[in-house]
C-alpha cells in the first residue's frame, strides 16, 4: 500500500531539494532516487514495506532537481546525468551521512551507477532497479547531439500551459511512453503539478525533457562500473526496459559481489508489482551485509 513519508527539505547548491523519509532517523541512512519524470511517490509503496520489516532503516526519497517538488536549476543550465553524480555527494553531505546504502530506480539507478564508480568509498551498497548505468552512445554522433541539444535549448521556454482538469495529467502519465496505472500515476502526479487561479499546470522543469548534449560511450560507462568496489543488488522487471543481453555485459563489469534478480512486472514494478516479495528480497541482500 502507498504512504507518504515524513516530509524533508534539503539545501543543494542554491535550489531547495524536497524529500520523503521512511523509518528510524539512528538506522541505517538509505538515499532512494526516482527515475525520469518520476518523484519521490515513487517509493510510496517500496520504502513503507522495507521499514516495516526492520526498524533499523532510514530511507530518504528526494525528488531530483526539476522534478517533483524541487527546485529548478536557473535558466541556460543542463540536466546531465553525470551532474547527478555531483546532487547525490551534496544530498549525503546535507543530510549528514558518512556512509550510505543507495538504491536507484530508471535514472536514478543511472546516476547511482556512475556515483558507485567516482565515491565507492562511501556506499554501505549499491541497489539497482531496471537500469545498470546512462544509455552509451557513439564517438561519431556527439557533434549532432550537442548541435541539436543547443538549438532545443535556444526554442526552450519556462512557462507551463494550464488546464483547468487535474484528470488530463493522470491521464497522461497512464497513456505515456512508459504507461502506468491509476494508483501509481496519481501518487506521481501529486509532486509533478501545482495549481492556481488559472488551473493546473506542471512543476518538473521542461528541460528535463531536452535531449542530452551527449551520451557516454559504452567503453566509459563499463568503465564506472569497473570501479565499483560494494556490494550491488540488481532488480529486473519481465516486461521492463532491460533485457537479460543488455545487462549481461556491464553487470559482468562490477567486481564486487553480486545479487541479480527478474521479477514479473513492468518497468515501474517497485509501484506496481510485487512490492512485499522485492522489499524481502532487497531487505535480505542488507541484512545480508551485516552478517
Amino acid at each position: 500500500m502507498a504512504k507518504a513519508g515524513q516530509p524533508l527539505t534539503i539545501n543543494v547548491k542554491g535550489i531547495e531539494i524536497a524529500a520523503q523519509a521512511w523509518g528510524n532517523p539512528q538506522g541505517q541512512p538509505v538515499l532512494a532516487l526516482h527515475g525520469w519524470l518520476d518523484n519521490s511517490a515513487s517509493y510510496s509503496w517500496l520504502a513503507p514495506a522495507l521499514t516495516e520489516l526492520a526498524d533499523d532503516y532510514y530511507l530518504v526519497a528526494v525528488d531530483l532537481p526539476g522534478h517533483g517538488l524541487s527546485g529548478h536549476w536557473p535558466e541556460h543550465h543542463h540536466y546531465h546525468l553525470w551532474a547527478g553524480v555531483e546532487d547525490i555527494e551534496h544530498i549525503a553531505d546535507a543530510l549528514g551521512w558518512e556512509r550510505f546504502h543507495l538504491l536507484g530506480h530508471s535514472m536514478g539507478a543511472a546516476m547511482s551507477v556512475l556515483y558507485g564508480g567516482c565515491f565507492s568509498s562511501r556506499l554501505l551498497s549499491l541497489a539497482l532497479i531496471e537500469a545498470i548505468g546512462p544509455m552509451a552512445g557513439s564517438v561519431g554522433e556527439v557533434p549532432e547531439r550537442l548541435a541539436d541539444a543547443i538549438t532545443k535549448m535556444k526554442q526552450h521556454h519556462p512557462s507551463q500551459r494550464r488546464h483547468k482538469n487535474k484528470e488530463l495529467f493522470v491521464q497522461a502519465r497512464m497513456a505515456g511512453m512508459i504507461k502506468l496505472k491509476r494508483p501509481a500515476a496519481e501518487a506521481i502526479i501529486e509532486r509533478s503539478i501545482e495549481q492556481n487561479s488559472l488551473g493546473y499546470a506542471w512543476r518538473n522543469d521542461k528541460r528535463v525533457m531536452l535531449p542530452s548534449m551527449m551520451r557516454l560511450p559504452e567503453d566509459v560507462v563499463q568503465a564506472f562500473l569497473s570501479k565499483i568496489t560494494v556490494p550491488t543488488w540488481g532488480l529486473y522487471a519481465s516486461d521492463g526496459l532491460i533485457t537479460e543481453s543488455m545487462l549481461s555485459p556491464r553487470w559482468q563489469c562490477i567486481p564486487a559481489a553480486k545479487s541479480l534478480h527478474w521479477m514479473s512486472g513492468g518497468h515501474h514494478l517497485h509501484m506496481e508489482g510485487d512490492v512485499a516479495a522485492i522489499a524481502q528480497n532487497l531487505m535480505g541482500f542488507w541484512q545480508g551485509l551485516n552478517a
